[in-house]
């Protein structure tokens, strides 16, 4: 990755593992029928169950963003692999505050609420990290694009989404929410970090349609 520090390689792993680890908390409840009580999810069952999957995220994780082993490691500090308690607020908060924090925020249909916009939201994340980390390392083409996009439809099949539009509806929406910011003149971005997200969202777009 160049001369990049490694306070800021390990800070581009966790932009991928912070969305995967809302992810992972996500697809537990998933796994179960609704309704069913939050103390009942267990994310550490889930994550044995979907071990070969989450690790070929995180090895296309390491391949996107040339990350070393070290710097893959500080996934284990945490913890969203090990099991844990999955609360309503922790839901809350991987979907973007879309209920109101009260007492009723478990109910059947707060949590599907939450569960379904987080899904989105965290698909979306993860997409932009995978890139952000890509462009970063100043690496481009249509290998990474495939890579990120097995990556992505991986994620969301955890999630219980496994439609054929699922990229392309998480492209829509990484396209719409982030690009702006770093395509846009006044985003004070560089010229080849710019270069480097048009060139991945074109990419993207033709691999998936």
């Amino acid at each position: 990755m160049g001369n990049i520090p490694e306070d800021a390689r390990v800070a581009l792993a966790r932009e991928i593992f912070g969305p995967l680890g809302g992810i992972v908390e996500m697809g537990a409840v998933v796994d179960f029928e609704f309704p069913i009580p939050l103390d009942r999810v267990s994310v550490g069952s889930f994550v044995q169950r979907n071990c070969a999957v989450l690790d070929r995220i995180l090895q296309v994780a390491q391949e996107v963003g040339g990350f070393s082993d070290s710097t893959m490691a500080s996934v284990d500090e945490l913890g969203w692999h090990r099991d844990h308690e999955v609360t309503a607020p922790s839901l809350l908060l991987w979907s973007g505050g879309i209920e109101e924090f009260s007492s009723n925020l478990e109910n059947p249909w707060s949590v599907r609420r939450m569960v379904e916009a987080g899904c989105d939201l965290q698909l979306v994340r993860l997409l932009h990290a995978f890139v952000g980390a890509a462009v970063a390392r100043g690496q481009f083409g249509t290998a990474l694009s495939e890579l990120i996009i097995e990556a992505i439809r991986a994620a969301a099949g955890l999630v219980g989404m496994r439609d054929s539009g699922v990229m392309r509806d998480t492209y829509r929406m990484w396209r719409v929410a982030h690009l702006p910011t770093v395509l846009m003149p006044g985003s004070g971005c560089p010229d080849e970090v710019r270069n480097g997200y048009r060139s991945f969202a074109h990419t993207i777009e033709r691999l998936h349609s």
